[in-house]
């Protein structure tokens, strides 16, 4: 689907259930997106199932979500996607923690925003993180996302204060 140096953004299929199950207990991932964290690799597998029939939908409909693939070793590292929120689309990744630190997040948040303007003539992607996730506000500002507000979100069991920026393609 997309491709950049070192990675592959491909469509998720049902053998990735056992990595994205790994990656959603993960403590990054139980810290910033818990409601991404499943009880057991059969939930994760029918998460994926459900994402899957979003990628022939026509018109599209969301969520899209796709794998992150190392090119080097083909191995599913995260995922990168597309939401519908109020405002618009926003744009959610995830790599696992033994793959964090090496820009893959920065690249395939790039490469996919790429993509969506080119294929899904989408103009404006908004990227939402809590005002603690240092390295996510990294990623989406190395690749142009513009700071519009702070807002509180009361969500996950609690209430956070967020960061919200704004891509226009």
């Amino acid at each position: 689907m997309v491709e950049t140096e070192r990675l592959r953004i491909r469509e998720l299929a049902l053998s990735d259930s056992s990595l994205i199950y790994k990656y959603s207990i993960e403590k990054t991932m139980q810290e910033e997106l818990p409601d991404q964290v499943y009880e057991s690799e059969n939930e994760a597998r029918e998460v994926i199932q459900f994402l899957t029939t979003k990628y022939r939908t026509s018109p599209q409909s969301y969520p899209l979500v796709y794998g992150v693939v190392l090119k080097t070793s083909n191995t599913l590292i995260g995922h990168v996607g597309l939401s519908e929120i109020s405002a618009g689309i926003e744009i959610g990744y995830a790599i696992g923690m033994n793959f964090q630190g090496h820009g893959y997040a920065t690249e395939a948040v790039g490469a996919f925003t790429e993509w969506a303007r080119n294929s899904l003539e989408i103009n404006t992607i908004y990227g939402i993180v809590k005002t603690s996730n240092k390295g996510s506000q990294k990623v989406l500002s190395n690749n142009h996302f513009i700071f519009k507000k702070e807002e509180f979100a009361k969500s996950f069991g609690g209430q956070y204060l967020n960061k919200v920026c704004v891509l226009s393609l």
